[in-house]
């Protein structure tokens, strides 16, 4: 018959083997753990990077727009220096539509409007049919 002993040790094996069984399903599960852990650390580092390289490019782009608000700023300044803003308005000629109403509701032409009160001549020819007595084209 079977000795205490042997059943002992059998007992012992079957103790041994589920222990092994628990250990293999443990260490499936932990390398699926593993495997999703590293997924993520990969889909993490992808958009890491994808950031690193948005923030280079806008970096860049606001390098380049300083730059070119640094030149605007130098020949806006350079440009003023040529001519002040209220000397510019002095030089500017005399379009006030009220006197240029005036002017064609006088019998000015096409032409006079023109060069005494700087208008096109599309403006001046409205200006005319709209305001001016009998329309002198």
């Amino acid at each position: 018959m079977i000795n205490l002993f042997q059943i002992a040790v059998i007992t012992a094996v079957i103790a041994i083997l589920l222990a092994l069984l628990a250990l293999v399903r443990a260490h499936l599960k932990l390398r699926q753990q593993y495997r999703v852990l590293m997924n993520s650390l990969n889909a993490s580092h992808n958009d890491i990077a994808g950031l690193c390289s948005a923030a280079l490019t806008v970096n860049s782009r606001i390098t380049t727009t300083e730059e070119q608000l640094t030149e605007l700023s130098a020949a806006l300044a350079e440009y003023q220096q040529y001519k002040p803003a209220d000397q510019l308005q002095a030089e500017l000629p005399d379009t006030s539509y009220s006197a240029v109403i005036q002017k064609a509701r006088g019998g000015a032409n096409i032409n006079e409007l023109m060069q005494n009160c700087g208008l096109s001549r599309d403006e001046a020819a409205l200006l005319i049919r709209l305001h001016g007595s009998g329309g002198q084209l």
